[in-house]
């Protein structure tokens, strides 16, 4: 799941390489590019602010998705993206300096489960949230082999490891009884990561996970300076 990279290398690549007007158009040019960057969505907004071409700087390029959807991820609720202080160099199409790079996903429960069904083979998962990094996953039927019972209950906590979010199991309980370490370590293996944000082209650290309203909140930074602009299609 990529929440950074893909916007260097289309948007910034579409409004920087280009060298359209600087009217409405650079927003729209950057909307037009973010579907096949970042998936399908419900909407796309951007905003660019402070662009020079002729000094080939930006002070910002924000953009706020909403049910963005990706084929292996789970589909985020909101996301927002946050490049502050940037730098390029249009011969060479690569980016020079990037101040700050930043990425914050809202994630809905009955989207997590959706995604631990399809995605993981976690069939007829249940999942909670709770504050302030807590979840809650009801299984039913077989996990790697494992038979588990009617009214199973995973419990842990979200935690962040480099570019991940694992659910740390604390317990696997059924009518009050604990089911022991095996299922356990199957439950494990099989729905971690989470969420990864792992891209082979941009290294991404998550540097916050907390459950809010209901929701599963990350935010992740990157450095994304000397990755190459591609020309937009």
């Amino acid at each position: 799941m990529r929440l950074l990279s893909p916007l260097l290398v289309a948007a910034l690549a579409a409004v920087l390489l280009t060298g359209c007007d600087l009217s409405g158009r650079v927003e729209a040019e950057i909307e037009a590019a973010l579907p096949e960057a970042l998936g399908p969505a419900d909407s796309y907004d951007a905003t660019v602010e402070g662009l020079r071409l002729g000094d080939g700087t930006a002070e910002a390029v924000q953009v706020v998705g909403r049910r963005v959807a990706r084929e292996d991820a789970p589909v985020v609720d909101r996301l927002d993206i946050d490049l502050r202080g940037v730098a390029f160099d249009r011969s060479t199409r690569r980016l020079t300096r990037v101040e700050s790079a930043r990425g914050t996903a809202r994630l809905l429960p009955s989207d997590l489960s959706a995604y631990l069904g399809t995605q993981r083979g976690v069939a007829d998962a249940r999942l909670t949230l709770a504050a302030p990094d807590r979840m809650t996953i009801r299984l039913e039927g077989t996990l790697q082999g494992v038979r588990i019972p009617v009214g199973a209950e995973v419990r842990g906590r979200l935690v962040a490891r480099g570019g991940v979010v694992d659910l740390e199991v604390e317990s696997v309980r059924a009518a009050g009884i604990g089911l022991g370490g095996t299922l356990a370590r199957a439950v494990s293996q099989q729905i971690n990561p989470v969420v990864d944000l792992t891209d082979e082209d941009l290294p991404l650290r998550v540097t916050s996970v907390r459950v809010a309203e209901g929701a599963l909140v990350m935010e992740a930074t990157g450095d994304p300076t000397g990755m190459e602009l591609r020309r937009a299609r």
